[in-house]
């Protein structure tokens, strides 16, 4: 795992950063090994600062202490509101052990042929210390919703170190990176995201801040996101 992280800082270094679909493609709010309550639901709102919002909204449950299940309907409007693309993810996860997962997710858009993928993840949390740890991720993405029209399949890679306060607060920065077989030069993309993040009883309030730049051929991007998520 130092090796892992070591990879991902040199990378870091002569790379820019980037915005990739494949990491909101997923029935939470991002790689987590947080277990889902027996029933929970989540809504939250991610905006560029411009036109474009997303709202995404979940829900999920514990069916029992091995299998979680969920489903999560993204809204995008973009062009002040005059346009809306409608996205649903349905997913579920096996806890392989304490801090470890399987993953499958089934992205399908629901209007403007916007694709649908389906994606593979393996994730591992790891204990550094009783108040850190760094949770690992890996995903692999199938089918033109996330691939492309011209794309085989897309692979991710990620890391989210992470600090507890206590019960109440923590606080993450979440390194990723993805890029297509075939096509990796043209689309190999990475971010960096700050988290704060607080517990109120079986409620929680995560707020996210992405500073993005694309490669050559893109724009710069910044997005600020607030999720609530809450146990029924």
């Amino acid at each position: 795992m130092k090796r892992l992280a070591a990879l991902l800082l040199a990378i870091l270094a002569v790379n820019a950063f980037a915005l990739d679909p494949i990491w909101r493609m997923r029935y939470t709010f991002g790689p987590e090994n947080k277990p889902a309550p027996k029933f929970g639901v989540g809504v939250g709102i991610n905006s560029d600062f411009g036109d474009n919002v997303l709202i995404p909204v979940n829900i999920m449950s514990s069916i029992s202490s091995e299998i979680d299940l969920g489903a999560k309907l993204d809204v995008f409007t973009y062009n002040k509101m005059d346009h809306t693309q409608l996205s649903v993810d349905v997913g579920g996860r096996y806890k392989i052990s304490r801090g470890s997962f399987l993953e499958l997710d089934g992205y399908f858009g629901l209007n403007r042929n916007n694709g649908s993928a389906v994606i593979l993840t393996y994730a591992s949390e790891q204990f550094i210390a009783k108040a850190f740890s760094n949770f690992y991720e890996m995903r692999a993405g199938f089918l033109d919703g996330v691939t492309g029209e011209d794309g085989y399949v897309k692979f991710s890679l990620g890391m989210t170190p992470t600090l507890y306060f206590g019960s109440a607060f923590r606080t993450m920065i979440e390194v990723n990176m993805s890029g297509s077989a075939g096509h990796l030069k043209d689309d190999f993309m990475t971010d960096i995201i700050p988290k704060l993040e607080l517990n109120f009883g079986h409620t929680r309030v995560r707020l996210d801040f992405d500073i993005g730049i694309m490669q050559e051929k893109n724009n710069d991007q910044k997005t600020i996101a607030l999720y609530v998520m809450t146990a029924l």
